[in-house]
């Protein structure tokens, strides 16, 4: 019997070492049927190169290069338009997985007609290959759609990554990412969008590696994620209202969960500027350590301006108005040790603050 196809889209753009390392991992699948689609955005380094070998010594694979940079939402719809699989995953160009992820997909779809997207847990990496933490996701193997969407909200977390996830073509439809939308929390609205109508399935082992490079777009500071997170989910919100106008009492709840979210990671962002702890020390103080404290985080003054600017306007009720006024306190009177506390067993706060 003929196994459906699947689509493994591989978006790049000026990482040819890093993708000459990890295409085997793509290319050693052991599943049977595959289309590989790879898509150069107008990379200016040995990518192309990289790319033509591989094509020439494998027919699954179809290369495209972009005249130009086009944009990372814009490459990955270039690369939806352009596969033909009933499945698809986007494996990029600077993580790894395992030679049986897709085949192991592809038989959880199998199983479960009704999951439109699913997903494993992962492991966090450095550039040599070193584990950095884990990715290991506490949620059930079948997730309603409307539950992994307020889950999501709340937790500001995702048990789907984009790197490491497939996608049933029939949940996608015409479906693709928001060009116009902040690069933060972008693949939140497409999941959300399949979610509206599909189940979410997780495996619960760590199928993928997620590489973590101390320059790549996720280095920000939560300041200006969350603003992303802001600016992407509020027009999800208003495109589900318009989709779904009886729904504003659901609408109305998920604000809600995106204040509250936003205001405890901006909390967690002024406890980690007083940490001042090395990266190598906090990374190994938890086994699932947030990519903040993997990486040296010291906000500029400026930049911690505008985290206290930001809680005064996400915050609501008077119990995230005491915990400001207090956390200001702290600051002008410079004792910030239980702010760094807080950050050392962030963990148990988001147990506590129900941001799970």
């Amino acid at each position: 019997m003929t196994r459906p196809l699947v689509s493994l889209c591989v978006p790049t753009y000026n990482r040819a070492a890093s993708l000459r390392a990890t295409l085997p991992t793509v290319l050693n699948q052991d599943y049977p049927n595959l289309e590989i689609l790879i898509s150069d955005n107008g990379s200016s380094d040995d990518t192309e190169a990289v790319c033509r070998d591989a094509a020439a010594r494998d027919p699954r694979i179809r290369y495209f290069r972009q005249p130009c940079n086009i944009g990372l939402y814009q490459n990955h719809n270039f690369l939806i338009d352009r596969s033909r699989g009933d499945f698809l995953c986007f494996f990029h160009d600077h993580d790894t997985r395992t030679p049986t992820i897709v085949g192991d997909y592809v038989a959880f779809m199998d199983d479960h007609p009704d999951v439109g997207v699913v997903c494993s847990d992962w492991n966090v990496v450095d550039e040599s290959g070193a584990l950095l933490g884990v990715r290991d996701h506490a949620v059930a193997a079948l997730t309603d759609g409307r539950t992994f969407i307020a889950q999501t909200i709340r937790a500001g977390r995702c048990s789907v990554g984009a790197p490491g996830a497939m996608i049933r073509r029939a949940a996608l439809g015409d479906v693709r990412f928001d060009e116009a939308g902040a690069i933060g929390f972008g693949d939140f609205v497409l999941w959300f969008r399949i979610a509206e109508r599909w189940k979410v399935g997780h495996v619960a082992r760590r199928l993928w590696s997620w590489t973590q490079e101390p320059h790549a777009q996720s280095v920000r500071r939560i300041v200006s994620l969350v603003e992303d997170y802001d600016r992407n989910l509020t027009t999800y919100c208003e495109g589900f209202l318009a989709r779904h106008p009886s729904e504003q009492a659901t609408v109305a709840e998920w604000r809600r969960l995106m204040r509250r979210y936003i205001f405890w990671a901006l909390v967690f962002e002024v406890g980690l500027h007083y940490r001042g702890d090395t990266a190598s020390a906090t990374a190994g103080s938890s086994a699932s350590p947030t990519l903040f404290e993997i990486h040296r985080y010291q906000l500029t003054n400026d930049e911690f301006a505008r985290a206290l600017e930001r809680l005064d306007t996400y915050r609501t009720g008077g119990d995230q108005a005491l915990v400001l006024a207090v956390l200001k306190v702290l600051v002008k009177l410079r004792l910030t040790w239980p702010l760094g506390w807080m950050t050392r067993h962030y963990g148990s706060m988001r147990v506590l603050l129900g941001l799970r």
